[in-house]
């Protein structure tokens, strides 16, 4: 029975447990729109992640003529920043078509992975370069409740803070693992799927033996 408990939590660990995402959540007391989001007027939300392997954001955007989605036209260029010593770091900007920002909530931002991230300062820009004003898009935020970073647009401090969600690829001990294996540092052998399944077994093995000498030879 202990056995069988270890080896169901050993699988939740590996498979399944997860560090917390960082996340800023509206509440529907607090809950409202951006300013818009067009031309020179650029979105800007300081935040956080929890874990590394940081490799995206959700946000929630509309078209500023909510109904008319389809007048919303150009791209959407989302730019992370990391803070350093020197002053804010681009290390990561793509671009979306406008319409598909708007058409799902939320959307997600996908960026590289970064594998080092957790507690450091980073922030999200979001432009709309092509859009003009009445055409461009507005951001669910929240109010002032995330003490992490602050929302700005067009260089000045808007109330509130963006709604976002941020995801991490390596939040679980089997993503780590995966990760590792493909650094080219390791050898072949190590990296396959075989030579994990074969380390796994052994430890269960030698857990099993451990468990059973504690258990039955006091």
């Amino acid at each position: 029975m202990v056995l069988a408990c270890v080896l169901a939590y050993e699988a939740y660990a590996f498979f399944i447990k997860e560090a917390g995402e960082a996340e800023n959540i509206a509440t529907a007391s607090d809950w409202h729109l951006t300013g818009e989001v067009a031309g020179d007027a650029v979105l800007e939300q300081g935040l956080v992640p929890h874990a590394d392997g940081f490799d995206g954001v959700d946000v929630w955007a509309h078209a500023t003529q909510e109904g008319h989605a389809g007048e919303t036209t150009g791209i959407v260029r989302f730019t992370i920043t990391r803070g350093t010593a020197t002053g804010p770091l681009t290390v990561a900007t793509v671009t979306y078509p406008a319409a598909e920002v708007v058409a799902k909530r939320p959307f997600h931002v996908t960026i590289p992975r970064l594998d080092v991230s957790a507690g450091q300062d980073f922030a999200i820009r979001i432009a709309a370069p092509d859009a003009t004003a009445g055409h461009g898009l507005r951001f669910e935020a929240s109010g002032p409740t995330y003490p992490q970073g602050a929302m700005t647009l067009g260089g000045r401090q808007e109330w509130g803070d963006l709604q976002f969600r941020t995801t991490a690829e390596r939040t679980t001990i089997y993503r780590n693992l995966r990760h590792l294996r493909q650094s080219t540092q390791v050898p072949d052998a190590v990296r396959s799927d075989l030579f994990l399944a074969v380390m796994l077994l052994l430890f269960n093995l030698a857990l099993a033996v451990l468990i059973y000498d504690v258990a039955f030879n006091e």
